[in-house]
């Protein structure tokens, strides 16, 4: 597995034909580097025949992969040009995945996390995605589509660059200690490249190269404030950049002033971040902002993602706040917590930071909480169909209460679920499960 510095520095003495794995958070940067490779292997003129006879580009939704379209690509000659390019997107790898015949059975609910639950995972040799009951043969493995059919690819051969791009929404690779077992398979035959978030300089020397595009400078404290405000996303903040600094630079013609971006500026244009992730969804139904978390919430329902995937992300959330609440507790810092928990910097500060504002046991019966929603979801009780579980399990935890009225539990107080006929105990909260 390599990073995405790695690739732009190999890339500098052109593109090897070959199967290419781009995967992370960082979307605008891997279609970047595809549109360099396509470039690079096609030439310049996207008009050209070249791009017309040469070029097979595949977006697929999720559940999508059409492998007999897929394969005529694959074995079409190259034509008007001495090398092809063939790119395939895809907005949830994970989706793809499919069971052995003797595997559980496959209309069984998922587990909290989302994914399918292959029955007696726990017993096996790897506890990696492609367990079975019977801990581990291959006629009961969870497999992946995808990758089954890019291993019958093999080597394309030099005149064949074949780029997988997965969306950062829709595939978990794991840790950098223990990789998903997709992600392993695939770095057997495949140059997976990690797309990370950048850092603050990378952001900020970008972020100037878009202002001085506009024949503009930045004051010091506009970029800090923007990637504060906008988040670390590239492609939201492009957006916010062309807007900033064409206002900029049509203030400054019309004031006659030098020109730079200033921080009335920023303000005037930049939009905050409307969250739609589920440690923002967490983080607020802990600290008792009800309308924000619901509010989030509708944006997900907007997006039909699946309750029991919403629930699973927001028990992984609760999870890595309760863990980071012990380690805070426990009077460790937050370097301790990344590299204990495997986690990236920057996301292990905001973690440490969300959950210094509650004891552990907020967490603990928070994580308690949400195995009751979980078995309310797949048990298909009356008033638990879509997404009524999570809206109740919303406002029993910001409104500080079990979800039985009249509790007067204060926000630190709720109840665990089996306190509350949940049928489980608050030991659901151990910061080691739902990871």
């Amino acid at each position: 597995m390599m990073k995405e510095t790695d690739l732009a520095r190999e890339l500098k003495n052109g593109v090897p034909g070959g199967l290419y794995f781009f995967y992370g958070d960082e979307d605008y940067l891997k279609n970047r580097r595809a549109a360099e490779m396509k470039k690079a292997v096609l030439g310049d003129d996207p008009s050209s025949p070249a791009y017309a006879f040469g070029c097979f580009e595949f977006v697929f939704g999720d559940g999508e992969f059409d492998a007999g379209a897929v394969e005529d690509a694959m074995l079409a000659p190259p034509m008007m040009s001495p090398r092809k390019f063939v790119s395939l997107t895809f907005s949830s790898v994970d989706s793809l995945k499919t069971r052995g015949k003797a595997a559980s059975d496959p209309d069984s609910p998922p587990t909290m996390d989302g994914s399918p639950d292959p029955a007696g995972s726990q017993g096996a040799a790897d506890g990696g995605d492609f367990a079975g009951e019977d801990g581990g043969k291959p006629e009961s493995r969870t497999k992946n589509r995808l990758l089954e059919y890019l291993k019958t690819v093999g080597d394309p051969g030099e005149d064949t660059v074949v780029v997988v791009k997965a969306t950062a929404d829709g595939f978990d690779p794991g840790t950098a200690k223990k990789p998903s077992a997709f992600l392993r398979d695939a770095d057997r035959f495949m140059k997976c490249v990690e797309f990370p978030y950048q850092t603050d300089a990378r952001l900020f020397r970008w972020m100037e190269r878009h202002f001085a595009e506009y024949g503009l400078g930045a004051a010091p404290d506009v970029c800090p404030w923007i990637l504060k405000t906008a988040g670390r996303s590239m492609y939201r903040l492009s957006g916010e950049l062309a807007k900033t600094a064409a206002y900029a630079a049509a203030r400054c013609e019309r004031e006659h002033t030098p020109p730079a971006v200033t921080l009335e500026d920023a303000k005037a244009c930049v939009a905050a971040t409307e969250e739609d992730d589920a440690f923002g969804l967490a983080d607020r139904m802990t600290n008792g902002d009800m309308a924000g978390a619901l509010r989030i919430l509708r944006i997900k329902m907007s997006l039909r993602e699946d309750p029991l995937l919403i629930l699973g992300q927001i028990s992984r959330a609760f999870s890595d706040l309760y863990a980071a609440a012990c380690f805070s507790a426990d009077g460790r810092d937050v370097s301790d917590f990344a590299a204990a928990m495997k986690m990236h910097v920057y996301r292990a500060g905001l973690v440490f930071r969300a959950a210094s504002k509650n004891p552990p046991e907020r967490y603990a019966d928070a994580l308690a909480l949400c195995l009751e929603a979980d078995r309310r979801l797949k048990s298909g009780a009356a008033g638990s169909s879509g997404y009524a579980p999570i809206e109740r399990l919303i406002c029993a935890l910001a409104a500080g209460t079990s979800g039985t009225a009249g509790t007067g539990a204060g926000p630190s107080q709720i109840p665990a679920a089996g306190t509350a006929g949940a049928g489980a105990d608050s030991r659901g909260g151990n910061p080691g499960r739902g990871r």
